[in-house]
């Protein structure tokens, strides 16, 4: 057995050590050089690519950015009245923080708000909140110790607030602002973007003392404002329709009501009222469905005013003549024997069908419906502007509710032709009957007239827009002949006033009442319009769920008279209806030509003399085919208009057509002409027309070729 060799082992055991030693020690050098390596790049990463970074980031800390808020345009009424305009308040705050000397600024602060002191420096005192606003909504006289007060901490700053000069007047049609003075509903709304205008800021540098300067690398950036918008509504008959309606809801003890007044021949809107209203300067004291404005996002059954559409559809399409005799079957029609029959309130053996219309023979108007049928009627129902909305530029418009005849039973067309079985708005009544006030061409409604800069430039203006023919000249003559007799000696006598012919229509309609008509809850309406051989003023008054005189030759019919008593009896605000104010503008010598084609020849000249121009007419006829200068040219105020009119493109003479006098034009115009007309333009030569065949006046089949020879053309070239 071998001795073991402790001196040898020890040896060993010292080297292993040392070994393991170095490979520690060069370990720790790695893991330092490492390290070392980490620290510097990442000093170089910050010297170099985060530099700017860093800056940035240190300049926030004393530097500050400052919004500049744009002044909101104002809101006026058609004669520049100021609806909507502004004012500034002050929001005062402070940061507790920061503020030295909190004694002294809590005197100032209490002295100058009249608050008790101690208030005031517990909230100074409190370290821990970094911005406490003080008072909010300050005016001008009760911030102005803090205005020049240079405090570091305490800061007042201006918003502005929009103020309704006329209070409640118009409320839901003008709507109102937030906090921020942003549009939250109506015109506010609707033309946000417009008013409001564009943001500007300023860049502020804080020095260590707290002191504030511009920063001098950053440009101040100036704010855009608003521009101003002026309303087709009129104040005053703004006020008058408000008051009467109020007086009505009362009278008649009716849960809400609302009044329109348009301008048929433009569309333009003179008044839309709701009762009850809002005051936009107190919106405190109501919710926001107060504020909605029912003219336009409300629907309702119309009931008898909607008779407007069979009636006129029949004489249209000559089923009748307006003293066609008609069964009333006494006052109740079976028209089916599994169905309950259709009655009226006042029986009649027959009528004729201007009868039918003067006493409101729901019979009457279901036979016609039937005599159309579904396409047709549903056809007429959309072109007097049901089942789509009408454009006007309010917020929350409804289309109504107008089912396709597929989906109709075999009781919508008889039922809708009495105003049940659909649903509409008030403006959509209003802008039907103001089509058959406007020689039945229906027009899109508006209320924006023109959009203002600072200096009161027009820079931007809405014209008469025309929809659609709805029906001809003639069935709008008969039609308001009609309605004349209704106010005359049928169901609406209590609208009449002394002198002046006025045509309209009563409406009475049974409410939905836990989903059944309810002979206890009504809907009263009237509508109406003056003088009828050349209506001026369109009026529509409804009342909700009257509890006296519910129906609505009783209670709509007079608040009605009333409202147009006051219009009238206004003269002066009456005659300057038709005419914008175009002299209280500068800086607008042109303005864009309206297309006036297609229209009758007094419509025409309305919109013309809306726009600032005159015309000059010829030809012979009563609607207008060409025009000079054409549309949308821009041309000088008060100058003239050349409009080239002929009698309707298709007589009633089956498919024979009336050639138009086209000597005198130009080739090119002739051709348009001759086109519009029905006709096949068959032209030659260059120049004015000197020659056409067949002869102006001539009735021919519709698409016959008409040859048109121009100065330098031998006429007998094209003539077989």
């Amino acid at each position: 057995m071998e001795a073991y060799d402790y001196k040898a082992n020890r040896e060993e055991l010292r080297v292993q050590q040392r070994q393991q030693s170095s490979v520690r020690m060069y370990l720790l050098m790695v893991l330092f050089m490492a390290g070392f390596l980490a620290v510097s790049v990442k000093l170089l990463v910050i010297q170099v690519r985060d530099a700017e970074k860093l800056q940035e980031m240190a300049r926030v800390q004393y530097e500050s950015r400052e919004v500049i808020k744009p002044v909101r345009g104002l809101i006026l009424d058609r004669n520049l009245s100021i609806l909507a305009s502004n004012v500034t308040e002050y929001t005062l705050a402070v940061d507790p923080g920061v503020i030295e000397g909190r004694d002294t600024v809590a005197h100032f602060i209490a002295r100058a708000l009249n608050r008790p002191y101690r208030s005031i420096l517990a909230t100074l005192s409190d370290t821990t909140k970094r911005y406490v606003v003080l008072e909010k909504r300050l005016s001008e006289e009760r911030a102005r110790p803090f205005r020049d007060w240079d405090c570091y901490g305490v800061r007042l700053s201006p918003s502005p607030r929009r103020k309704y000069n006329f209070n409640a007047l118009a409320g839901p049609l003008i709507g109102y602002t937030n906090v921020d003075n942003k549009g939250q509903s109506g015109i506010e709304l609707f033309m946000e973007e417009e008013l409001s205008g564009r943001e500007g800021f300023i860049v502020y540098l804080r020095n260590a003392r707290g002191t504030r300067r511009p920063e001098v690398d950053y440009p101040k950036v100036e704010p855009v404002n608003g521009l101003s918008v002026v309303l087709t509504v009129s104040q005053v008959y703004q006020s008058i329709a408000e008051e009467e309606l109020a007086k009505g809801v009362e009278a008649y003890e009716a849960e809400s009501g609302r009044c329109i007044i348009l301008q048929p021949r433009t569309g333009e809107v003179l008044a839309m009222a709701n009762f009850p209203s809002i005051d936009p300067n107190r919106l405190e004291e109501y919710t926001p469905e107060k504020a909605r404005n029912r003219s336009v996002t409300d629907l309702y059954e119309p009931g008898s005013t909607f008779k407007i559409v069979a009636m006129s559809a029949a004489l249209n399409e000559e089923l009748y003549g307006p003293d066609d005799v008609i069964n009333a079957e006494n006052g109740s029609w079976l028209y089916n024997p599994k169905l309950k029959p259709i009655v009226d309130d006042h029986p009649y053996p027959a009528l004729t069908l201007r009868g039918a219309f003067e006493h409101s023979s729901n019979i009457v108007s279901a036979k016609l419906a039937r005599k159309l049928g579904d396409e047709k009627f549903y056809k007429y129902t959309r072109n007097f502007g049901f089942g789509v909305k009408t454009g006007v530029e309010l917020p929350g418009e409804l289309s109504g509710d107008l089912r396709k005849p597929l989906d109709w039973d075999g009781t919508t067309l008889y039922y809708m032709a009495f105003g049940y079985g659909l649903a509409v708005t008030s403006l959509q009544i209003a802008c039907a009957y103001a089509a058959i006030a406007n020689d039945g061409v229906l027009m899109r409604p508006f209320i924006r007239r023109w959009l203002l800069d600072a200096d009161r430039n027009i820079v931007d203006e809405t014209t008469p827009q025309v929809v659609r023919r709805v029906v001809s000249s003639e069935t709008s003559r008969i039609m308001r002949r009609f309605m004349q007799g209704v106010v005359d000696s049928g169901t609406a006598q209590k609208a009449r006033i002394e002198g002046v012919a006025i045509g309209g229509k009563t409406g009475t309609s049974q409410r939905l009442v836990k989903g059944s008509y309810s002979n206890k809850s009504h809907v009263a309406s009237f509508v109406g319009f003056f003088p009828v051989d050349d209506p001026k003023i369109l009026i529509l008054v409804i009342l909700d769920a009257p509890k006296r005189d519910y129906y609505g030759g009783s209670s709509a019919a007079p608040i009605f008279r009333d409202i147009a008593m006051r219009i009238i009896n206004s003269s002066s605000e009456f005659a300057k209806q038709p005419e914008p104010l175009y002299a209280s503008f500068k800086g607008n010598d042109k303005v864009r030509v309206p297309n006036v084609k297609g229209l009758n020849v007094d419509v025409a000249e309305t919109v013309l003399k809306a726009h600032g121009f005159t015309m000059n007419v010829v030809g012979q006829g009563r609607h207008v085919a060409m025009q000079d200068p054409p549309e949308d040219v821009l041309a000088a105020r008060r100058s003239v208009v050349t409009l080239r009119v002929v009698q309707e493109a298709r007589e009633r003479r089956g498919s024979m057509v009336r050639v138009p006098d086209v000597v005198g034009m130009s080739l090119r115009q002739a051709v348009a002409f001759t086109k519009s007309m029905n006709l096949t333009p068959s032209p030659a030569g260059s120049g004015t027309v000197r020659f056409q065949y067949p002869a102006a006046g001539e009735y021919v089949p519709a698409g016959t070729r008409c040859t048109l020879s121009g100065e330098t053309t031998d006429i007998t070239a094209n003539l077989y």
